[in-house]
């Protein structure tokens, strides 16, 4: 089976009834009287429906449907029976005692990635790790200063591609307002969550740095008990990801907090209240913690088919080193990013990729610094400024 995990309003729903249009069946749990006959006869209701067979909401029919599917799966031993579509990570639901684990492939789907938007392929991940000499040669667009930040600004939700900033601001307050009230109260224990989107705003704020909890809990005047479990929800609905450290046997001396992002950048900026105008600014220090983010996101989304799946985390220690992304396959090869929001980089820039190009050896296969500017500039050995467009690059 497939599940389905990703924000709400990301397109899930939209695919999942591609997937079953030929010969499937699609139901959402949304629906009240569809979701009472699931909670009423969950077996019955799984069995029911042509295959393959699409449940929308899933986590709305609680943990009997869930265990019915598992048990209709093992049944029929056949592949591609289910596709599992929830608004969070539902399997991750502390009401759902049912992993699925070794039964259902995960799709995480978030909002469109840009060269979703302009109808490219991206493969600058693998290539990063694979070949990254051809990065250079790679056809780019050329992106000026005021587009970008437009991109960043508007983010990658499909409602909001043509829409109006006007349009766009409304329509930002009533989906965290939507997922805050119902998706979030539903997958947790809590009653109300008015104090959510104050944390949430502090987060974007925040966007791209390291999450020190107690310094957070203060900013919020919230317990750090309460934050932890409120950034574990906030992640759980698809709002932010955390950005783990990254920990190489080289060295015992690195933080280990984790960096959170806010998964959209137009969520991020309505969220703070700035337009594309503002966080384009030279002098804002909002610029460069949202081009991170924007960066990082749009790497997130690569590996969802990327080759190679490696993990993406970040790297700092305590003699000031920091990398902001540290891209690792399984292999272990290993490739360094670093996001610039000028338009000039000097060697100054890249003296972490270096020390860490030297200390790797032969497991480092590139250091990016993606930056403001429009020309591919080689800075040593392994080591190119690119311009951020080449993440979408043909």
């Amino acid at each position: 089976m497939t599940v389905i995990n990703g924000p709400r309003q990301s397109g899930k729903t939209t695919l999942a009834k591609l997937l079953v249009a030929d010969a499937g069946s699609y139901w959402s749990l949304d629906d009240e009287s569809v979701r009472s006959a699931a909670r009423l006869d969950p077996h019955g209701f799984v069995e029911e429906g042509r295959s393959p067979m699409a449940i929308d909401e899933v986590q709305r029919g609680g943990n009997d449907v869930v265990l019915a599917v598992k048990s209709t799966v093992d049944r029929r031993n056949s592949r591609g029976q289910f596709v599992l579509v929830g608004s969070a990570r539902f399997l991750s639901v502390p009401q759902l005692s049912e992993s699925l684990a070794g039964r259902a492939e995960i799709l995480d789907l978030w909002p469109f990635s840009q060269g979703e938007l302009v109808g490219v392929r991206e493969g600058f991940l693998d290539a990063l790790l694979a070949d990254p000499d051809q990065l250079a040669r790679r056809r780019f667009e050329l992106v000026d200063r005021r587009e970008l930040f437009d991109r960043l600004a508007r983010g990658g939700f499909p409602e909001l591609v043509d829409a109006s900033s006007r349009h766009a601001a409304r329509w930002y307050r009533n989906y965290v307002r939507t997922v805050v009230e119902r998706d979030i109260v539903e997958a947790s224990a809590i009653v109300q969550a008015n104090e959510m989107p104050t944390l949430l705003r502090l987060l974007a704020a925040n966007t791209s740095g390291e999450m020190v909890t107690a310094r957070l809990a203060g900013d919020a005047r919230m317990s750090p008990d309460t934050v932890s479990r409120y950034v574990g929800l906030l992640e759980l609905v698809g709002f932010v990801a955390r950005i783990r450290a990254w920990t190489p046997s080289l060295t015992s001396r690195e933080k280990r907090h984790p960096k959170v992002v806010i998964t959209d950048t137009g969520l991020a900026c309505a969220l703070l209240g700035r337009n594309a105008e503002g966080i384009g600014m030279a002098t804002s220090p909002l610029t460069g913690p949202l081009l991170e983010s924007f960066v990082t996101m749009e790497l997130i989304k690569q590996r969802g088919w990327s080759q190679r799946q490696p993990t993406i985390r970040h790297w700092r220690d305590r003699n000031g080193a920091e990398v902001d992304l540290i891209i690792e396959d399984d292999g272990g090869s290993i490739a360094g990013v670093e996001v610039k929001a000028a338009s000039a980089v000097s060697m100054g820039d890249v003296k972490h990729l270096q020390g860490l190009r030297d200390k790797l050896g032969e497991r480092f296969t590139a250091g990016v610094v993606l930056y403001l500017g429009e020309r591919v500039v080689p800075l040593g050995e392994r080591i190119w400024a690119l311009p951020v467009s080449m993440l979408w690059a043909d």
